[in-house]
C-alpha cells in the first residue's frame, strides 16, 4: 500500500500549444463506441531533474522550449489532439478539430520521484501531478 506524499506543486506557466501549421476546421464522426463509453481524460506529465542537475548542457527552460516545438510539429499529423469535444445540437459529444491547442503546463513540486507510489496514484499524489483537464482533448504537464 502506498503512503500519501506530502508535497506542494507550484504552477509556473500555463499556455496552449497549437499545430505549427494552420489546419482547416472539421468535425470527424465519432463511433457508436465513442458515444457509449464514458469520456476518458488523456494527460501526460514529464518529470525532469532539478535545474542544477542539468549543468552547462541544457537548462530547464531550453528543455521545455524543445518539448513545445516538438509538440507543435507533432500536432500537424495528430491534429485531433489539438481539438476539443463539444456537445452537438442533440447534446451528444462531438469532436471539433479546430487547432485550439493542447494545454501545456510548467510546474514544480518539492518531492523526490522515489517517494511517490506511481502504481497507486490516488493514494500517493492525490491528483496533484495530474490536474483535471478543463478544455481540449489532451494536456501536458512538465
Amino acid at each position: 500500500m502506498g503512503t500519501k506524499a506530502d508535497f506542494t506543486e507550484i504552477l509556473s506557466k500555463k499556455e496552449e500549444v497549437a499545430a505549427v501549421f494552420p489546419l482547416q476546421e472539421h468535425w470527424p464522426p465519432l463511433s457508436n463506441l465513442d458515444l457509449l463509453l464514458p469520456p476518458v481524460d488523456v494527460g501526460v506529465f514529464f518529470c525532469c531533474k532539478k535545474q542544477e542537475a542539468f549543468g552547462d548542457s541544457i537548462s530547464f527552460g531550453s528543455l521545455v522550449s524543445v518539448l513545445k516545438k516538438a509538440m507543435a510539429q507533432a500536432l500537424v499529423s495528430y491534429y485531433v489532439f489539438a481539438g476539443e469535444v463539444v456537445p452537438n445540437t442533440v447534446g451528444e459529444p462531438e469532436l471539433v478539430c479546430n487547432n485550439r491547442g493542447v494545454d501545456f503546463v510548467e510546474a514544480y513540486a518539492d518531492v523526490e520521484l522515489q517517494n511517490l507510489d506511481l502504481h497507486n496514484p490516488d493514494e500517493s499524489i492525490e491528483g496533484k501531478l495530474v490536474p483535471q483537464k478543463k478544455h481540449g482533448v489532451l494536456w501536458v504537464q512538465v
